[in-house]
């Protein structure tokens, strides 16, 4: 493999060049020469002090193997009054092979790691815990919000130019693009720690500006629309700055699909949509007033090859249905709730949400409802992330791009990929009750 060009040292403050002397410490050096060492593979000039909201995998100990220090001299940093910089949030599950935080006594799944040991084992789901680590982190100012889509939950939102550091794929064009804040895929140890990030790529201002003018021959209103339309873009645009053309003003689960999508689809971290993204009154101020690159028509015959490539199966007999990727938000739930009570699931039903909106839901007596209606509801975790399914579980639905995309990778049986069915909620759900897959581009 060759290695990264590696660009000249990047412009560092007296505090910065203390801190990578070792002045201050052994973990804030290490985490300078780490924050240098991305300034110098990016091309980086110099870093940016974060004034918004940093975001993790957890417990993200795992990190400290790029880092460079210990547990112990973290837990010594922590004892001398160490902690983080900016508010940082968690984005993932603490346990090991991203078991769930609440439903987990459903999960009959065996772990990829240990075919003997069971997720809905409790003796397996306390050993997953990095309980210790955690604590650190929690004492650090961790905000254990645990969820993919944390920005629902955390209710502690950047304001627009401020600059972050956020991890999860996702959450790139949210923060970007949705609420006009500024990240690249840094969320460490290290940004939390300090504060500072390199300074390039979506943090740049002359790097947000459109590139790419994306059209469609349909008015894009629905949430799969949103959904394969996103893929779509991905798929045409990879990692330049797309300006998106041809959508109604997209709902807060419309822009979770569209952003998931648009990232599993490519790699878009930075978007406009002209009227209702904060950098694109118009597709003047999205472009910085310079021309196209180039243009890109996404019409209905593209948009029926993505639906198409996104369903994978030979059957229309459905085993599983999986909702809740990114995690559900709590009108997501309330809809659900409508749509099942006073009904019978016909094969299981999982519905994953962040941890911090199960207890309002199980308040609310959404999860009364869901377990009346033989439906799951779990927290925490992805179905995709945890590498299995099931036990019998051939042919699953589900009703995002991302989790069609991602769920590929688990196998059924011992020889034949897992057999994937995508389509709108209203499809899986008929699935669920009925058990058959009746789903269609529309």
């Amino acid at each position: 493999m060759e290695q990264a060009t590696k660009w000249p040292m990047p412009a560092l403050t007296d505090e910065e060049k203390r801190m990578l002397q070792g002045e201050e410490g052994t973990v804030k050096q290490k985490c300078m020469e780490y924050l240098v060492e991305l300034c110098r593979i990016s091309g980086a000039d110099k870093l940016v002090d974060l004034d918004g909201t940093c975001d993790m995998h957890t417990p993200g100990f795992n990190l400290n193997q790029y880092i460079g220090f210990t547990y112990d001299e973290l837990a010594e940093f922590v004892a001398q009054g160490g902690r983080f910089k900016v508010p940082t949030f968690a984005n993932k599950s603490p346990f090991y092979e991203e078991a769930p935080i609440h439903g987990w006594e459903q999960c009959n799944i065996c772990s990829y790691r240990n075919p003997a040991l069971r997720h809905d084992d409790p003796a397996f789901h306390e050993k997953a815990l990095h309980k210790e680590e955690m604590d650190l982190l929690k004492k650090m100012g961790m905000i254990t919000t645990h969820s993919c889509a944390n920005y629902l939950t955390m209710s502690y939102l950047p304001s627009v130019g401020a600059q972050c550091a956020w991890f999860e794929s996702s959450q790139m064009p949210y923060c970007n693009a949705t609420l006009g804040a500024r990240t690249n895929i840094d969320g460490s140890l290290a940004t939390a720690i300090l504060g500072k990030a390199p300074h390039y790529g979506m943090r740049v201002t002359e790097n947000r500006y459109g590139t790419i003018l994306v059209k469609t021959d349909r008015l894009i209103h629905t949430d799969m629309e949103f959904d394969v339309y996103g893929f779509a873009v991905g798929e045409a645009c990879d990692v330049e700055v797309p300006v998106v053309t041809g959508t109604t003003r997209p709902t807060t689960t419309q822009y979770q699909k569209f952003n998931s999508a648009c990232q599993t689809g490519g790699a878009v971290s930075m978007y406009h949509m002209p009227g209702f993204t904060p950098e694109a009154p118009t597709i003047e101020f999205a472009t910085g007033g310079k021309p196209f690159v180039r243009e890109v028509m996404i019409d209905d015959s593209i948009l029926r090859k993505t639906y198409e490539g996104l369903n994978y199966h030979k059957t229309d007999k459905v085993d599983m249905v999986y909702l809740g990727c990114p995690h559900l938000n709590i009108v997501d739930l309330m809809l659900l709730t409508r749509k099942l009570e006073g009904k019978k699931c016909k094969i299981p039903l999982w519905i994953m949400t962040a941890p911090w909106l199960y207890n309002h839901a199980k308040d609310l007596g959404y999860v009364d409802i869901f377990k009346a209606a033989g439906a799951t509801l779990m927290s925490g975790a992805c179905l995709a992330a945890m590498g299995a399914v099931p036990e019998g579980v051939d042919c699953i639905a589900v009703d995002t791009a991302k989790q069609a995309q991602y769920i590929t990778g688990c196998y059924a049986g011992d020889d034949d990929f897992l057999q994937v069915c995508y389509g709108t909620q209203d499809d899986c759900i008929d699935a669920a009750l009925t058990g058959t897959w009746h789903g269609e581009w529309r």
